[in-house]
């Protein structure tokens, strides 16, 4: 059995360590060990949670050890799997137990598939990948690596989300589109137009914005 270690110890890395209590796998192929954070105290006013037993900074994987990111920041995410990577680490996918996962639907290490997500068929999920609750992906769709899409989500078929890109809740991607490596889609936008690489959109229909906030 792998000893799950959740990097980040703060609001979603306590939501993962919820999802993974009730994820495919728990107590038969992975318990939880506790978490890794910069912050010690990171933990000091929350009650039935594991401890903190590190710093990803510092941390030298045991045997048996698998790891999984907890981070909003996709730079962060990105620094410590490669960090713990280097180390030997393994990660491990946490996919809830009510999610819904088609046929020829692929997920890839250190992903997090929360509750409720339905991934319908011929979808493939990059490593290192968070899909939060309530958000539907249609056929033949990519999500790449390191990308984050959030709660409530509805995208169509054949939508390709690039790496590093960021989908907020409550957005709609119509069929057929691309949403560029490193890019921001914003809260509750509807995109009819595909999304350059590094572009933040935001509206209805989804236009450019000047903004950095996700990366």
């Amino acid at each position: 059995m792998k000893n799950l270690i959740i990097i980040g110890a703060g609001g979603f890395g306590r939501e993962l360590f919820s999802a993974a209590r009730e994820a495919v796998g728990f107590g038969e192929q992975f318990r939880v060990k506790g978490f890794l954070d910069a912050n010690p105290a990171a933990l000091d006013h929350f009650t039935g949670y594991p401890s903190i037993i590190g710093s990803p900074e510092d941390y030298v994987p045991q045997s048996g050890d698998a790891f999984i990111t907890a981070l909003g920041s996709i730079a962060s995410r990105r620094h410590c799997a490669e960090l713990l990577k280097s180390r030997g680490g393994e990660f491990i996918s946490v996919i809830h137990r009510s999610a819904s996962l088609g046929q020829n639907v692929t997920v890839g290490a250190g992903s997090f598939i929360a509750h409720n997500v339905v991934l319908t068929v011929d979808i493939t999920v990059g490593r290192h990948v968070d899909i939060f609750h309530g958000t539907e992906i249609g056929h033949d769709s990519s999500v790449g690596d390191f990308a984050h899409v959030y709660a409530l989500c509805s995208i169509g078929g054949s939508v390709k989300i690039g790496c590093g890109a960021a989908v907020y809740p409550g957005s709609r991607i119509v069929p057929c589109r691309t949403i560029g490596d490193g890019a921001v889609v914003g809260i509750g936008s509807v995109v009819l137009l595909n999304v350059k690489p590094g572009t933040t959109v935001f509206g209805n229909p989804a236009a450019p914005v000047e903004h950095t906030f996700g990366k």
